[in-house]
Parts: C-alpha cells; structure tokens; sequence
C-alpha cells in the first residue's frame, strides 16, 4: 500500500466523520471524490428520512451488522449487495441504490461492513474469513432461483472473491473493482507498521486503525485464498484503472490464469482511470452490473 492510498483513507475518514456535522474537510479529498461527497451525504440523509424502513440491522459473531435494504415490491428479483472498501459506509453506494433502473431491475442492499460505522466503528474483524461471516446472512435476501451478485470495490473486491469461494452455492456473480487479488502485488510500509504501534494506535481514528490493519493482512489473506481460485465457477466482471498506482493493470493477467473455471470472466480495462472507480465511472459500473442482471438465472 502507497503513502497515497493512506493519505486517501485519512482523507475519507475525517469527510465521513465531519461532513455531517457540516465541517469542509471534503476541500481535502481527490477531486473526483470531493465531487461526489457532498451530495452522496444529502441522498444519504434524503433516503434515511423517506425511508426509514430501509434501514436494518442484525447480530452475528457477536457484534452488530447495519445494512440498507430497498423494499421490493413485485415480483421476485436478483439480489445485488455493494460492499463498501476500506474505509468506507453504506452510503458509498447511494448513487446506485438510488438509479431507478437498478431498483426495477434488482433488490439493492448495502452494508457497513463490521468495523465501520454502524457495524461497530473501529473494531477490527481480522480476516477475509470472518468478514464473510459477519455478511453471509445477507445472502438469505435471495428468492429461489435468482441470481446473487455481490459488488465490491478495493479490499472488498478481494473479501467477495473470499465470500465466493466460501458460499459457493449461494453466490452466482461478482463484479469487482479496483481489487487487489494478486499475494506477489501486496507491499507494506514502513509507516503501516509506525502506525500499527502506540502511540500512534491511541491517536489514530479507530477506524483509520482498522483500515491500516485490514491492508497488513491483505497479502496473508491473497495467499490463503490461492487454491481456490481454480474451483470458483461464478461469473466474474474485473474492472481495472490502467492509471491506478494502488492495484496494478497485471492484476488482469492474475485473474485471467487462475479463474479457469469461471463461467465467464469479462476484464474491463479502463484507460486513465485511477483508483476510484465507483465514484467516478458510476455509467460504466452500472453497466456491468445490468449485464449480469440480464443473464437468465443458472440451471
């Protein structure tokens, strides 16, 4: 991990936290994402004040797991769950859980993930494995028959690889973005481990302290994950930024190799595209997860 993605994530830390209260910490992040900010906080508190029913929350593991669920009315359809990176919160996703389209087309939930907001801000569930855990209940979302996509950006591009090859009957899509996959691409920094020690420990945000020890264990987890990635039979969509200095372009060579099994693997390289794919390229994340929609459910 760069001394640039650590920027960023303090950058986002201190926005979620004091955007709310009105502070202008936002003037701080990468332009792209200053852009979106405030008004993905405004839709966030628009949709939480019209629909309050949305808003959900159960226990697993022992802690506390919030999530948005948009009512479904009609008829049965396909289960899409957005998975926010690190650090990140539900609302990461409100340009999506918002989009009509998406709404007709899908039954659309977004989490906290635990250690993050409402999901117990701060405290750390170690491991790709545990994490699973912890948002494996949302897949009883799904109606029989229909397709369960899970939408994941950065480190939790590779934690839905994990939740897919851990629940592989019950996981039919992945769309990941931005997703370190690829042990041999993972480096730590010195100043990850400056920041993993005290003091730096009590002066850093809980969940900027999260954040840090989720990508100091990324490579273990990679590794881990190694032999099962020939057995997963999902279908995949990988989009990459050919400018992004976080995950490499050769991670598409990665997971071209080793998802021999994939019903379909579809790579989407995108020129000068950094590291911040969701806020920025919302038309072309919305098409890939329409195409996944459109397929018929699997026999």
């Amino acid at each position: 991990m760069t001394a640039t993605l650590f920027r960023f994530a303090l950058s986002v830390f201190a926005s979620l936290m004091s955007l709310s209260a009105g502070a202008g910490v936002v003037d701080f992040l990468p332009k792209e994402i200053r852009d979106a900010e405030k008004p993905s906080i405004e839709a966030a508190r628009k949709l939480q004040s019209e629909h309050p029913e949305a808003f959900h929350s159960y226990s697993v593991n022992g802690r506390t797991i919030h999530y948005v669920a948009l009512k479904q009315d009609g008829p049965p359809r396909p289960l899409v769950i957005f998975v926010h990176g690190s650090p990140g919160l539900w609302r990461s996703w409100i340009h999506y859980l918002n989009d009509p389209e998406l709404q007709s087309r899908a039954h659309l939930i977004s989490l906290d993930r635990p250690g993050f907001g409402e999901s117990g801000s701060g405290k750390i569930e170690r491991g790709f494995l545990r994490q699973a855990q912890a948002i494996e209940p949302l897949l009883a979302h799904a109606q029989a028959g229909q397709r369960v996509i899970l939408v994941g950006h950065a480190w939790a591009g590779a934690l839905i690889a994990r939740m897919a090859m851990t629940y592989p009957d019950k996981v039919t899509d992945l769309v990941l973005m931005a997703a370190p996959l690829d042990p041999r691409l993972q480096t730590e920094s010195w100043f990850q481990y400056l920041a993993d020690w005290p003091p730096f420990t009590w002066l850093l945000p809980g969940e900027l302290l999260v954040f840090n020890r989720e990508y100091l264990g990324l490579e273990k987890e990679l590794t881990d994950m190694l032999p099962a990635w020939p057995r997963m039979t999902q279908r995949v969509s990988l989009l990459l930024g050919e400018a992004d200095e976080e995950v490499p372009i050769s991670t598409a060579d990665f997971a071209q190799n080793m998802l021999t099994q994939a019903r379909s693997v579809n790579i989407v390289r995108i020129p000068n595209m950094n590291h911040f794919i969701p806020w920025t390229r919302f038309d072309l994340v919305k098409t890939e997860i329409l195409a996944h929609l459109a397929r018929p459910p699997e026999p």
